[in-house]
Parts: C-alpha cells; sequence; structure tokens
C-alpha cells in the first residue's frame, strides 16, 4: 500500500513539474506581416522573446526605427493593442506578438 502511494505522488510530483517547465518555455514571438504593392502577403518571423511584454517592447521599439527609416508608423490602433502598422512607397507592414504556439502561417509553416 505505501508503495502504491509512492508511486503515486511521483507521479503527481512528475505531471507538475512537466507542466510548469512548459509554462515556462512559453516564447512569444515577433512577426512582420508584409503586403508588398504586388499583392502576394508574406509572414516573417522577426525575433523571439520570453515574455509578451518583453516583445511587445520590441515592437513598439520596431516602430521608431521605422520613422527614423521614413516609413508611417502607427502604433494601437486599437486600444491595449501593441500592434503597429507601417507603410512606405506603397508596401504596407504589419507587426505583432503572437506565443510560439500559434503560427500566423497556418499549419507546418504553409502559405495561407
Amino acid at each position: 500500500m505505501r508503495h502504491g502511494r509512492s508511486a503515486t505522488l511521483l507521479v503527481a510530483l512528475s505531471l507538475l513539474t512537466s507542466a510548469a517547465t512548459a509554462h515556462a518555455e512559453r516564447v512569444w514571438v515577433l512577426w512582420a506581416h508584409v503586403l508588398p504593392r504586388s499583392g502576394s502577403e508574406e509572414h516573417h518571423l522577426d525575433s523571439a522573446y520570453p515574455t509578451r511584454q518583453e516583445c511587445e517592447q520590441a515592437a513598439l521599439g520596431t516602430a521608431s526605427v521605422l520613422k527614423l527609416n521614413g516609413f508611417t508608423a502607427i502604433t494601437g490602433n486599437v486600444p491595449g493593442s501593441h500592434e503597429i502598422h507601417a507603410e512606405k512607397g506603397g508596401n504596407h507592414w504589419r507587426f505583432y506578438c503572437l506565443p510560439d504556439t500559434v503560427d500566423p502561417r497556418g499549419p507546418k509553416g504553409g502559405a495561407r
């Protein structure tokens, strides 16, 4: 009977440890969605961050860099949103953060 309790406790601790590890390893990805004048849209992985807040800060930093390079950049079109919309020469870009479990390109990174 005592051996059964130890095994159950060991399994429970193992599950808790793996759940905590999986949560701690979540990564936030800054994506660039490009809509060129030609009309062929693309998604590019820009960079990755350990927290959503760090990813959103990087997106805001991207807006500053874009503005310095002659882009029209708009931040936070929607209250609470940290998306960046930029335009230059008829091409449009959108930068936004998603958890690493979400790929905007669709299943297995294919085109949408």
